[in-house]
This record gives structure tokens, C-alpha cells and sequence, in this order.
């Protein structure tokens, strides 16, 4: 399993690509629906990539409902830790995160 160091840096690599942005641009606190305008089949494609390279089903709606960039590496890092997390099927209701959309992104 990479260190959430690791993680984090293969997150801002792969949004940085869906983006056409540099990884340096994107640092914990960046709100990829405020400061990047991410729309959903960008963050679709993020999704996917992130599944290819890390080999775990994410759910779209984890990535949706990342507040910012860091939420989103601690969100994959714990699914890492304990894939069975990654199942909505097998979630239980206090592992699910809220939906939110970020004021002014996509509806």
C-alpha cells in the first residue's frame, strides 16, 4: 500500500493530466470545483485513472463528495486500508460521506 505522501503525489499527477494543469498548482486545500472549474466527466476520467493505477473500484460518489484535494487522498488512502470500504455495498451508514457540490460547479 503507498504512504499517503505517495498517494497524495500519484492524486495531483493524474488530476493534473485531466486538467492539462502542473501537479504543483494543486496542494491540499484545492477545491478542484472552485479554483479548477472540474466539471463531471473530468472528474469521471480522474476517477478511472485512479482505478487503473491504484487497482481499486472507487465510487463516483466519493469523489464527489471530496471537499478539496487532501479529503480526497485521506478518502483513497482509507479505502486502500480497507477495501471492502469500497463496496457501497458493503458500507456501513457512518462510512458513507455526504454528497456536496462545490458553489458554482456542475449540477
Amino acid at each position: 500500500m503507498p504512504t499517503r505522501e505517495e498517494l497524495a503525489a500519484t492524486v495531483r499527477t493524474v488530476v493534473s493530466d485531466v486538467l492539462g494543469t502542473d501537479p504543483e498548482e494543486l496542494h491540499e486545500r484545492t477545491s478542484l470545483g472552485q479554483e479548477f472549474g472540474i466539471d463531471s466527466l473530468e472528474l469521471m476520467e480522474v476517477g478511472a485513472r485512479l482505478e487503473r493505477t491504484l487497482r481499486l473500484r472507487i465510487d463516483p460518489d466519493d469523489l464527489l463528495s471530496a471537499r478539496d484535494l487532501g479529503h480526497a487522498v485521506d478518502l483513497l488512502h482509507a479505502r486502500l486500508a480497507d477495501p471492502a470500504a469500497a463496496d457501497p455495498a458493503g458500507r456501513t451508514a457512518d462510512a458513507v460521506i455526504t454528497l456536496t457540490r462545490a458553489p458554482g460547479g456542475p449540477a
